[in-house]
């Protein structure tokens, strides 16, 4: 029985990079939104989205569009599932974070 590797996060394909939209039928990295320990529900959760090479090295190198990555993930799942067992899950609230940096830069 073939393993769904799907991603639940809207706009992501297997044949574009999720941050620059580079075209590329082959080579795409499969980028956990969330690593660590966490990194295993992710997978499990299909928290995931394809880099091409240089965003995945920059986002590794340099952390660009880590904490993005991060709050797309929480959208996606709660949109899914919902918010109360994102915390059970996961345990921390990437969207609370983001709402605090737009209303600073506000």
């Amino acid at each position: 029985m073939k393993k769904n590797n799907k991603s639940i996060i809207p706009r992501d394909s297997d044949e574009y990079c999720y941050i620059c939209g580079r075209h590329m039928y082959a080579g795409l990295h499969t980028h956990h939104c969330l690593y660590g320990s966490n990194r295993s529900n992710a997978d499990k959760y299909h928290l995931t989205v394809h880099l091409c090479p240089d965003c995945h090295m920059k986002l590794h190198d340099h952390g660009d569009h880590a904490e993005e990555l991060k709050v797309k993930a929480q959208e996606a799942f709660e949109h899914r599932y919902n918010h109360e067992m994102w915390m059970k899950v996961f345990g921390k609230n990437y969207l609370s974070e983001e709402t605090e940096r737009e209303e600073e830069n506000e």
